[in-house]
């Protein structure tokens, strides 16, 4: 989100129906997209290059186009006056772009400093970027302009009715190939937000190979079919799938609220194994009953802070726990409020029991 100033130094003469002329005034308001866009078309009608860094100056040198249908003048107005500019930000929030466009936009990125868009067109860059691999620089310079930051989850959807924003968005194999593509040639970590978005296995598949170069965010949905996917084709390729999911997560993993079966939880327990960096772990409201409890129990002494909460736990549990809890110094709570546990007396023993 961009910070718009509201004094403005321009001043617009009529010429004709629809030409101005721009000449240095001060004026105090908040320009419009529509208003930008005119003043660069005008600019750039009247190759008038030395005004353009009056006008940047005016518009505290953020270009704000957003909601504009851009026809090919706008496009070749935009980049005539990136061209003659240096670190602009440039706002496209749900702003339409001829598909031919995009690239001569996509390689002229290095005079922007900031660029904002919403998720469907990041999408359409990210493609673009893919495609022009063999272009130097174009990948790292697209991630530089976006603050490292590869955002497809609605909170990019300012623009859309409540409905609208809560529609996920479906990712193709071929969007994942061109995201895993992009993120190659990160040199900084970036922060992958799929939160609202559906994917398929075989489409996340293509994520892991760049896992270590990410922060992640995603819905939990997302997260547990990650989990599910962890054992690999080798045990080499599990650990590395293992400990590249743990460090995207920041040590955190947040199940809380899904549905945990013998696969999720067989995929979670070689998560643990091969991992050292998971800290925080929430399984509450995830149907875990004794049985699969067992499947992760001799993991979880890695956990510093476990929620086992609204469980399906049993009593034929509470050796399990206790044992785990009192052989492991490093784990600081488990929380078991609302299991099927009838004698809780055990508990009271170890104050990093949460249970009452």
């Amino acid at each position: 989100m961009f910070c718009y100033g509201f004094c403005f130094i321009i001043s617009l003469f009529i010429v004709g129906p629809d030409r101005v002329l721009l000449v240095n005034t001060l004026y105090a308001f908040r320009p419009s997209p529509g208003f930008v866009l005119t003043a660069i078309r005008e600019i750039y009608k009247a190759q008038t290059h030395h005004m353009i860094p009056s006008l940047l100056r005016s518009l505290d040198h953020v270009l704000n186009l957003t909601c504009r249908e851009l026809d090919s003048v706008d496009c070749a107005a935009l980049l005539f006056i990136l061209q003659h500019s240096d670190r602009v930000k440039v706002n496209l929030q749900w702003t339409s772009i001829p598909t031919e466009e995009i690239e001569s936009i996509l390689f002229t990125l290095d005079k922007v400093s900031q660029l904002s868009v919403d998720r469907k067109l990041l999408l359409r860059f990210i493609h673009c970027c893919a495609a022009s691999d063999a272009q130097q620089g174009a990948p790292s310079g697209l991630l530089k302009t976006l603050q490292h930051r590869l955002d497809l989850s609605c909170s990019s959807c300012v623009e859309l009715t409540e409905k609208d924003q809560t529609e996920p968005l479906s990712l193709t194999f071929v969007d994942c190939r061109a995201v895993s593509t992009i993120l190659r040639h990160s040199s900084h970590d970036t922060q992958l937000d799929l939160r609202d978005c559906e994917v398929e296995d075989s489409s996340l598949d293509l994520l892991f190979p760049v896992l270590d170069r990410v922060r992640l965010g995603a819905s939990k949905a997302v997260l547990l079919q990650l989990v599910s996917l962890v054992p690999g084709s080798s045990e080499r390729d599990t650990v590395r799938r293992g400990e590249s999911l743990c460090r995207a997560l920041g040590g955190e993993l947040d199940l809380s609220h899904t549905t945990l079966n013998q696969s999720a939880c067989e995929g979670l327990a070689q998560m643990l194994d091969f991992s050292d960096r998971l800290t925080e772990l929430d399984l509450s409201h995830c149907q875990l009953t004794d049985q699969l409890l067992l499947t992760l129990i001799k993991h979880l002494h890695k956990v510093q802070v476990l929620n086992l909460s609204h469980n399906k736990i049993t009593d034929a549990a509470t050796h399990r726990l206790l044992q785990l809890v009192s052989i492991n110094p490093s784990i600081e709570a488990v929380r078991l409020f609302n299991n099927n546990i009838v004698d809780r007396t055990p508990f009271k023993k170890d104050k990093r029991f949460e249970i009452w």
